[in-house]
């Protein structure tokens, strides 16, 4: 890590001096800015030393990224094994639970909190760690309100349920796991904020840690509230709640353990007044990330329901869901990738070092193209041999091999295009990729998709030949925004108006 992005830590007479420092800081900010210059003489970066910083991030990164897709998956597979006459209405139940969720809860509530990724990671360059608190606050006070409809819609889901035309059985099922799994939602909201304070800052292991125990609270909870209480079903819905704060609880030991990374951003403790002023800042930047992130979810989701509709709805929407998995396995790899690159971004741009911005940028592009290579190799090659592991059923088995060949080199442009959601991010350009999701998606993808599962008699292959279009659309069009429009130097001087108002 570059001395020149590395924070002060400030105790004794130098923590006496912080406010000072940060009204020098402001004053000469203001002074650059006024003046329109960025940095004249920054050196060049080392394409050595960026690999470095970024290989540092990205692998505990994919570790948590990875463990947050697996309550849902562990919910439903212990719903799947309870056995009964409702066996398979369990299954339903917590699938649609957690879709649910999803989609009218954590995709909107994560997405608002990526103004964070933005505001945090730039603030860390600039060396302005009394402004991180003080985004924290706002982003508690944002997602707090959000979180109010969320937990409406979530408690009373039944007409939604209707309309989805479920059997009467699922849709009281679904109903109580909903309400059950809400009580962690607010610990969950509050931890992602924290996380993404601490990641800005390039502090990441820990949450590993974290989330392998939380992990562990939610399957050890389910099995025994599931298997070894009377509430049966409903004790998945609870471990899973209990998981959620689990991650919460888990960061007070921690900072106690590490004093240091608290005090450096919290300083001066709360101060909603303070955090009341960058509300409208941080839903500018959190609004368009909510939907950067909630087209996509959503897109999916709509794709489950088309698959629903087709002939053969049972074989199609099995094979969906197992490639919906294969999928999600290799975007956690992704993700990793996107989220250090946002921080990477975020960090040089705040710290004037738009060279080293533009080169953390298309290091991790390279890096994301040896990796999706990989998993599209991988997907080609074992074809046959991963659907048997989901499926029993020799036609859904033979469409989902089918599907993973031709799917195979889409993988490239999804990793790409995961990784621009991360560069936009860090840069503060949200709103241009919003844009550009919800015609990549639902322009292009979900209607071609659409044509050629109905019109064209395609069926499911049809679908995903749609959402690969979709998304490769999505990628390309981020990527000529970005080499067209985009000038380095003046995304710098933005990050620091942005970092002194």
């Amino acid at each position: 890590m570059d001395e020149q992005l590395l924070p002060k830590h400030s105790s004794g007479i130098n923590g006496s001096l912080r406010e000072t420092h940060s009204l020098r800081d402001s004053l000469v900010a203001i002074e650059t800015l006024q003046s329109g210059a960025s940095n004249p003489v920054e050196p060049e970066p080392k394409r050595i030393e960026e690999a470095r910083e970024l290989f540092r991030l990205i692998l505990p990164v994919m570790g948590t990224t990875m463990l947050e897709f697996l309550p849902g998956f562990v919910s439903i597979l212990l719903a799947g094994n309870i056995g009964g006459a409702n066996s398979q209405h369990y299954v339903d139940a917590a699938a649609i639970s957690v879709m649910l969720l999803n989609v009218t809860a954590q995709s909107l509530g994560l997405g608002l909190a990526s103004a964070l990724d933005t505001l945090c990671s730039q603030a860390y360059g600039a060396k302005r760690i009394d402004k991180i608190g003080i985004y924290f606050q706002t982003g508690v006070v944002v997602l707090s309100i959000a979180l109010i409809p969320m937990l409406v819609v979530n408690s009373f889901a039944e007409p939604i349920l209707n309309l989805l035309g479920q059997h009467t059985n699922v849709t009281y099922l679904t109903r109580d796991f909903s309400r059950l799994m809400l009580p962690g939602l607010p610990f969950l909201f509050l931890y992602e904020l924290v996380r993404k304070v601490m990641q800005c800052q390039n502090v990441v292991k820990p949450l590993v840690v974290i989330a392998v125990i939380g992990n562990l609270v939610n399957l050890g909870a389910g099995y025994g509230l599931a298997y070894h209480t009377s509430m049966g079903f409903n004790g998945i819905a609870v471990a899973r709640s209990l998981g959620n704060i689990t991650l919460t609880f888990l960061l007070v030991p921690y900072f106690m353990w590490r004093p240091h990374q608290l005090r450096d951003w919290w300083g001066h403790g709360w101060n909603i007044k303070a955090a009341m002023n960058y509300v409208n800042l941080f839903v500018r930047i959190g609004c368009p990330g909510m939907v950067m992130m909630a087209v996509e979810v959503w897109a999916f989701e709509i794709l489950a329901i088309l698959a629903g509709n087709l002939p053969d709805s049972v074989v199609a929407l099995s094979t969906h869901a197992v490639l919906m998995n294969i999928t999600a396995i290799a975007y956690t790899a992704f993700m990793g990738v996107a989220v250090a690159a946002c921080i990477r971004v975020g960090n040089c741009l705040g710290a004037d070092q738009p060279k080293k911005a533009k080169m953390a940028c298309y290091l991790a592009l390279a890096i994301t193209v040896g990796i999706s290579a990989v998993f599209a190799v991988l997907l080609f090659s074992l074809n046959d041999a991963i659907p048997p592991l989901f499926l029993n059923d020799d036609e859904s088995i033979d469409l989902a091999s089918y599907i993973m060949v031709f799917w195979s080199p889409f993988v490239i442009p999804d990793g790409l295009n995961a990784v621009m959601q991360g560069v936009f991010r860090g840069a503060g350009k949200q709103k241009q990729a919003a844009i550009t999701n919800v015609i990549g998606y639902y322009g292009v993808g979900i209607p071609l998709g659409a044509i050629l599962a109905f019109t064209a008699h395609m069926g499911v292959d049809g679908l995903w030949w749609g959402i690969g279009v979709g998304i490769a659309a999505t990628w390309l069009s981020l990527t000529f925004l970005m080499m067209t429009y985009w000038r380095w130097d003046k995304l710098a001087i933005e990050a620091r108006q942005r970092t002194a108002q």
